[in-house]
C-alpha cells in the first residue's frame, strides 16, 4: 500500500491506505540490450558465452545485437539464430532476445529488440536488408530511409523496441532526427543509451565509453565540442541538465534512457582473432594465440562482461519476455553504474492515483497537491573496484512541459533545473534503505521530474578525464515521471 514515510497521509489515512503503490506486484529484472558476439566484425565470443556471462552476473534478460550488414545477413536466420535458440535452452534462468545493432542511415547506431516469435530472425533479416546503412551503398540510404525503417517497425503486429546507441559519440544523431524517429514509431522508438558501454576503456588508454571522436562529416553543427565526451560515464545528452534530453521531455515525449555493456571483448583478453572469415563466413575466428601487448599499442579489450558494471533495472509485471518489453516501453526502469545502489523505487501520487518512473499522473484540474516518494536500497556488496559504494547524494531535477518546439533541432529546455540536492541525512533511514518524500505545492501547470545520484561530492557530472577510474565515479539515473494538468 502507499507508504508516506512517517508523515501524515496526503489526503487522510483512510483514503491513502486504499492506494496501491506501483511496486506492490511485479519483479525487478536487470538487463543488457547491447551485446556482441563472433557474428560482429569486431566481436569475439560465442553467443552462449555471452549469455552465460550475463546470467553469471545476475542479469534477468539480455539482447544479442550483432552489427547489421551483408555479412550478418548470411547467418542471421541460420547459424547465429540456431545458436541463440540453443543458448535459450542452455540458460533458462535468463531471457534472451533476438536483436540487432542497426547502422542507422545518415546517423549513428541503434539497438533493435524484437519480441520472441517464430519469425523473429526473419524479421531482423528483412529489416536490415531494407534499412541498414551497410546493406546498400549506391545510392546510399539517407534520413528518410531511417524514418521509413522506424515506420516499418511500428507497423508490425508484435512491436519491437528501438533505442539509439551512444547518441552523442560522433554527433550524428541530430535533434530533428530523434524527433522524427519518435514521431514515426511512437510505440517503438522509446529513447537512447543514457550511459554507453566500453566501461573499461580508460584502463586500456582509451577515453571513457570510447567517446574519443571529434565533429566530422554528418555531425550536427549545433553540438558543442564537449558533447563528444562522457560526463560521469554518461552521455552528454543525458548528463546536461536543460540539454537535449530535457528538451525532448519538455514536449511531454516518453523518451527514456538505458545503459549497457556494448560488450565486444573483456578487459585482459588479448587472444588473437582472425577477422578475415567475417566477410566470407559471417563470423570472426579466435585463433587461441595470445597477443603480447606493447606499450602504446592500441588495445581492443575495453569492455566488461554483460552486467558487471552497467545495469538497466526494469520493473515488469512478471518474468516474461513480453512483460519485460512492455516495462521498457513504459519507461519503468533506471540505470546504474558500478553497483552504486541496490534498488530504486520512485513514484508520484495525488492521494488517489500513484504512477512510477516513465508514467503520467493526469490531474483533472489545477490546485492538486502532488507528492514524490523515493525509496533507495543502499549497496551492500563489494564491487569489482574493491569497494562497497556509498551514495553521497541524489538530485531532484524538474522541468516544465512546454508546447512542442517549433525548431525541430531545439536542444534546450530553459526551465529544467535541480530543485533539490538530497543527502542521506535528509532521508528517513531504515537499515540499508533511504526513504524520502517531497511535496509539490498546488500544481498549476504540467511538469516532469527525474532523479540522479552519485558517490561523488560534485554538484554536476564532470567531463571525464582520460585516466578516470570508472569505479571511483559512479552514478545512477532514474527515468522521468510526468505530471499532466488537464487542458
Amino acid at each position: 500500500m502507499l507508504v508516506l514515510l512517517g508523515a501524515p497521509p496526503l489526503d487522510g489515512a483512510r483514503r491513502a491506505a486504499s492506494i496501491a503503490t506501483p511496486y506492490e506486484r511485479g519483479v525487478w529484472l536487470s538487463g543488457d540490450h547491447h551485446i556482441h558476439t563472433k557474428y560482429s566484425s569486431d566481436g569475439r565470443y560465442e553467443i552462449l558465452e555471452q549469455v552465460q556471462a550475463a546470467a553469471k552476473n545476475g542479469l534477468g534478460f539480455c539482447v544479442i545485437t550483432d552489427h547489421g550488414g551483408p555479412a550478418h545477413q548470411k547467418v542471421v536466420t541460420r547459424d547465429a539464430y540456431r545458436e541463440l535458440v540453443e543458448a535459450r535452452r542452455a540458460c533458462p534462468e535468463i531471457i534472451v532476445f533476438q536483436g540487432l545493432e542497426w547502422n542507422i542511415p545518415a546517423a549513428e547506431h541503434g539497438s533493435i529488440i524484437v519480441p520472441p516469435t517464430t519469425d523473429e530472425a526473419q524479421l531482423i533479416a528483412e529489416f536490415e536488408s531494407r534499412f541498414d546503412e551497410k546493406s546498400r551503398r549506391a545510392p546510399p540510404l539517407g534520413e528518410s530511409d531511417a524514418v521509413a525503417g522506424v515506420s516499418f517497425l511500428q507497423s508490425l503486429p508484435s512491436k519491437p523496441l528501438f533505442f539509439a546507441n551512444h547518441p552523442a559519440r560522433r554527433g550524428l544523431d541530430s535533434p530533428h532526427e530523434l524527433r522524427a524517429w519518435r514521431d514515426a514509431g511512437p510505440d517503438v522508438m522509446r529513447g537512447f543509451e543514457g550511459a554507453p558501454g566500453h566501461s573499461a576503456s580508460t584502463l586500456t588508454g582509451e577515453r571513457r565509453g570510447h567517446y574519443s571522436d571529434q565533429p566530422g562529416k554528418g555531425s550536427f553543427a549545433g553540438y558543442p565540442p564537449e558533447s563528444y565526451r562522457t560526463f560521469g560515464g554518461y552521455d552528454y545528452y543525458t548528463a546536461e541538465v536543460g540539454g537535449l534530453w530535457d528538451s525532448l521531455l519538455s514536449e511531454g515525449r516518453p523518451f527514456y534512457i538505458t545503459c549497457n555493456s556494448d560488450s565486444h571483448r573483456y578487459l585482459g583478453d588479448l587472444v588473437v582473432v582472425d577477422r578475415s572469415t567475417y566477410k566470407t563466413e559471417g563470423h570472426v575466428t579466435p585463433t587461441g594465440q595470445q597477443r603480447a601487448h606493447k606499450t602504446g599499442e592500441l588495445r581492443y579489450d575495453f569492455d566488461y562482461p554483460p552486467g558487471l558494471f552497467t545495469n538497466t533495472k526494469v520493473f515488469a509485471d512478471s518474468r516474461d519476455p513480453l512483460a519485460v518489453l512492455a516495462a521498457m516501453r513504459a519507461g519503468n526502469m533506471y540505470t546504474c553504474l558500478g553497483g552504486l545502489i541496490e534498488s530504486l523505487q520512485c513514484y508520484v501520487h495525488d492521494g488517489a492515483c500513484a504512477v512510477p518512473m516513465g508514467g503520467y499522473l493526469r490531474l483533472q484540474s489545477t490546485g492538486a497537491t502532488v507528492e514524490l516518494v523515493v525509496q533507495i536500497e543502499l549497496s551492500q556488496k563489494r564491487n569489482l573496484g574493491g569497494i562497497v559504494p556509498e551514495l553521497h547524494h541524489f538530485d531532484l531535477i524538474v522541468g516544465d512541459i512546454l508546447p512542442a518546439a517549433s525548431n525541430r533541432d531545439s536542444l534546450r529546455n530553459p526551465t529544467a533545473r535541480t530543485l533539490r540536492r538530497v543527502l542521506p541525512k535528509d532521508c528517513e533511514r531504515r537499515g540499508k534503505q533511504l526513504l524520502f518524500r517531497h511535496r509539490f505545492p498546488p500544481v498549476s501547470h504540467s511538469f516532469y521530474l527525474r532523479l540522479r545520484g552519485t558517490n561523488t561530492s560534485v554538484d554536476v557530472p564532470q567531463l571525464d578525464p582520460p585516466d578516470v577510474d570508472p569505479w571511483g565515479d559512479l552514478w545512477f539515473y532514474g527515468n522521468p515521471i510526468f505530471v499532466i494538468v488537464k487542458g
